[in-house]
């Protein structure tokens, strides 16, 4: 018994400047739309067609210091909900002060974890936003793992390249 061979184009990005508050540079084989929503938040999909694979970006306005503490606790809250499946959960800080960015990463491992990886930015002020990695089918992370670690490397290229809009 095997498993399909999967080929990976190399990294390649360009920078995205979109309706959203902020840029940043994404993959060329990647599609953006842009959904806003009722309650004035902006959803992006970042859509990787040849995957079967797509970030679904929430950006929400911070009105103050305690509408940013609850989207960090949902933030949380929504990781946790992962520990069912979850084999481990590693997440890593992202502080960039001179930027204005502020965030957590969060690589869920498990075979049958939904959501491998997930991220959160804010500048503590204005901005918040989430993304999260699904898949089109049912997860078999064993067999998607280069995949996840392709699509890993592209979102640490987006956050590294973000920038808030001024």
């Amino acid at each position: 018994m095997g498993y399909f061979r999967i080929d990976l184009p190399e990294h390649r990005y360009r920078l995205l400047d979109t309706a959203m508050p902020f840029q940043y540079e994404q993959s060329v084989f990647a599609n953006t739309t842009i959904e806003p929503q009722k309650d004035n938040s902006l959803w992006m999909n970042i859509t990787y067609p040849d995957l079967g694979a797509t970030f679904r970006f929430t950006c929400f306005t911070v009105k103050n210091a305690d509408s940013l503490r609850k989207l960090m606790i949902s933030e949380d809250k929504m990781v946790k909900f992962h520990y069912q499946k979850a084999d481990d959960v590693q997440f890593s800080v992202v502080d960039d002060p001179n930027a204005h960015i502020l965030g957590q990463t969060y690589e869920i491992f498990g075979k049958e974890v939904a959501t491998p990886f997930q991220f959160w930015l804010t500048d503590s002020a204005h901005n918040f936003v989430r993304a999260t990695l699904y898949f089109d089918g049912t997860p078999n992370n064993d067999s998607l793992q280069p995949v996840i670690q392709y699509l890993k490397e592209d979102a640490m290229h987006l956050i590294n390249t973000f920038a808030w809009k001024p």
